[in-house]
């Protein structure tokens, strides 16, 4: 929720900030400040606020004096430029006879309401507490998007309601589950917390495998709740030889490795397979963010001694390189080796992290960055069995709960 208050006198601030933040679930993320009549305008072009509390006489610049009035013209801003974002209520406040009268026919919108303030008097508090309260409930998803706030910090796709979802829950997020209105998908909302301050996070799970389900999956995660991030956790399939059961694989670059095109070859008669392998790419600030973070032997030996079950005798490593998506579930060597002819560096095989990165990349503004962060439970050959699945989606969901509150917290993605 966002709150733009407009008030260019120090004492008549205070109390209004004061009433303002005695609402629970108010703190210093929700409220931004003008005092003028610029600087108003300035806000409400960058944002859509959903309570706007207005003081009717301010200055119309910041080197000018107060003008009786002025604050009328932020509500002409709004009415009149195709530039504003046009707020959900506005709340005026004035302690004069004039600026009271001058805005008496502008406040006449059922949605705008026109409150006499007074230094000494209580009765103005209650209407804008009010107003506040009914605004936080009606502040849920899907959120109107301005094409530039995000509504939560991080949102987290998994594959399947199995071990991915249960090792994201079993993290300490307070976790409360969600409905969206005419969704018919299960979310789950919480709070990840660091030193530093909560990150907001919503995770939610695809109805079955595979990229097309995975592409709708994430873009009404992204649609509806507007992370600032969307994560893709889970198990992958991870390349003999270059990774270890456990492993945390960070994908730079992505790929479908199943686009491209068969040809038949004129002289032998076979098919062949041409690849057409257009990657994704991970952000360079989160890549530098993560390897840091991987670099640190106690945050690695801590999210393998966590788990409870059977493991590897060495902590995981984390693994930034080529990561492939594909519509199959590989079990034959041979197959892998097909794959790993499309890129010499590939680490790990799966099967959404692809389409989530095509809905993060092409979703309507503001457009949240991506990445995936999976840990190998097996090598996609004539072994392949599900016996390190739990601990494979353990390890992926704390390195990711780690990265959160060390980086998302500090806003090192601004």
């Amino acid at each position: 929720m966002k709150i733009l208050i407009v008030e260019d006198e120090q004492e008549k601030l205070r109390l209004i900030a004061q009433a303002v933040f005695s609402v629970p679930g108010i703190s210093d993320d929700n409220v931004e400040y003008a005092s003028d009549v610029v600087a108003a305008k300035r806000a409400i072009k960058r944002i859509r606020f959903d309570l706007i509390i207005l003081d009717i006489n301010l200055p119309p610049r910041p080197e000018s004096r107060v003008a009786v009035g002025a604050g009328l013209d932020v509500l002409s801003f709004i009415k009149a430029s195709n530039q504003a974002k046009a707020p959900a209520y506005l709340f005026g406040l004035t302690a004069h006879d004039d600026a009271a009268a001058a805005a008496a026919k502008e406040f006449s919108s059922p949605l705008w309401k026109l409150v006499r303030f007074s230094y000494g008097e209580e009765e103005w508090r209650e209407p804008l507490r009010e107003a506040i309260a009914y605004l936080q409930r009606a502040n849920k998803p899907p959120f109107v998007s301005d094409g530039n706030t995000f509504h939560t910090d991080l949102g987290i796709f998994v594959a399947l309601e199995g071990e991915e979802l249960a090792s994201i829950l079993a993290l300490d997020g307070g976790w409360t589950e969600i409905h969206v209105q005419h969704d018919h998908a299960r979310y789950f909302s919480g709070n990840f917390t660091g030193r530093g301050g909560n990150v907001s996070v919503v995770v939610t799970a695809a109805p079955r495998m595979g990229m097309p389900a995975a592409a709708v999956a994430a873009s009404k995660l992204i649609y509806s709740f507007r992370p600032r991030l969307v994560a893709i956790a889970g198990i992958c399939a991870g390349v003999r030889g270059k990774t270890n059961i456990g492993d945390i694989l960070v994908a730079d670059p992505c790929f479908d490795w199943g686009a491209g095109k068969w040809l038949r070859n004129r002289s032998s008669g076979s098919l062949q397979f041409h690849p057409a392998a257009y990657q994704w790419r991970l952000d360079e600030a989160l890549r530098a963010s993560i390897r840091a973070l991987g670099d640190r032997p106690e945050v690695l030996s801590h999210i393998r001694e966590s788990f409870k079950g059977r493991k590897p005798d060495l902590a995981p490593r984390v693994v930034i390189d080529a990561m492939a998506s594909g519509a199959s579930v590989l079990q034959a060597s041979s197959t892998v080796d097909d794959v790993r002819d499309q890129h010499k560096n590939l680490v790990g095989i799966e099967m959404e992290s692809y389409a989530v990165f095509t809905a993060a990349e092409y979703a309507s503004e503001p457009r949240p960055k991506c990445v995936s962060i999976k840990a190998v439970c097996d090598f996609a050959d004539e072994e392949k069995s599900d016996s390190a699945h739990e601990y494979a989606a353990h390890n992926s969901a704390c390195f990711l709960y780690e990265f959160a509150i060390r980086e998302l917290v500090e806003e090192r993605l601004e």
